[in-house]
């Protein structure tokens, strides 16, 4: 369904000895939670779930349990999109999320044509649409794409957690990345480089999104104390941790049980 992405050169440095602190800050927080293995796998859960719902073979449909469960694993999608999905038919919603999978375009014209089908309006809903389309391309596909949602790169603001390991990211103006499969793999390559030379050597797509999630929550931790953005926006205390999960989606979620037949939800 997917091609290998080549990643494209980066023209601005990332800075390793952040990328070594947010890591070590990352290990220290999950030490007394499990261990960042217990993060992989609830990562690696939710792929699971990805993929059991949008399998190899395309298929005729999706069961609104099924639609329901992929909407309820990723965090900004089922807070700003709920009520604006209930103004389109199950069908056509899992029709689009069908064709963003399984259509021959690129990856970037079918994320634009997934959010064109939703019926939202305004910024935050049609960013929250943005962030659907690319987690369910990137927890389908974790070695083949990387995750291209606002949080990690955002080219229209200049901001995201990419800024964050560039060094004196505060008075950083812009970056030249664009929002691509390709630049964002290019973002994953030198993670991956990063981390093999710091000993890891399994489960590096899903260590590199917790290390960008890391490097966003410590961002926001920053700012957000006068702000109260934490309790606004993620509901709880100032714990870049429980932000952590909620970005990647692996938090404990509002839903009910699922229905039979639909796959299980993640939960860290």
């Amino acid at each position: 369904m997917l091609a290998q992405i080549q990643p494209a050169a980066l023209d601005f440095r990332l800075e390793p000895q952040i990328a070594a602190s947010k890591l070590a800050s990352l290990l220290d927080d999950v030490r007394e939670r499990g261990g960042v293995e217990s993060y992989v796998d609830a990562l690696r859960n939710k792929h699971q779930v990805f993929a059991a719902a949008l399998p190899e073979r395309r298929p005729d449909s999706l069961p609104g349990e099924v639609t329901q469960v992929l909407l309820e694993c990723v965090f900004p999608a089922r807070r700003k999109l709920a009520e604006p999905l209930k103004g389109l038919e199950q069908v056509h919603f899992a029709d689009a999320i069908l064709e963003l999978v399984y259509s021959k375009g690129s990856i970037l014209e079918r994320m634009r044509d997934f959010c064109d089908k939703l019926p939202v309006s305004g910024r935050k809903q049609e960013g929250a649409a943005w962030d659907l389309a690319a987690e369910i391309l990137h927890f389908r596909f974790p070695e083949l794409l990387p995750l291209m949602t606002r949080w990690v790169w955002d080219s229209q603001t200049m901001s995201g957690a990419v800024r964050e390991f560039v060094a004196g990211a505060d008075t950083v103006q812009s970056l030249p990345l664009e929002v691509s499969p390709e630049g964002l793999e290019g973002v994953r390559a030198w993670f991956v480089e990063h981390l093999e030379a710091s000993g890891f050597y399994r489960d590096l797509p899903f260590i590199t999104d917790l290390i960008l999630a890391r490097g966003y929550a410590d961002y926001m931790d920053s700012i957000s104390g006068s702000l109260g953005i934490f309790k606004s926006e993620f509901g709880g205390q100032q714990d870049p941790m429980d932000m952590v999960v909620k970005l990647l989606g692996i938090d404990e979620r509002r839903n009910t049980r699922p229905a039979r037949n639909a796959p299980s939800l993640p939960l860290h």
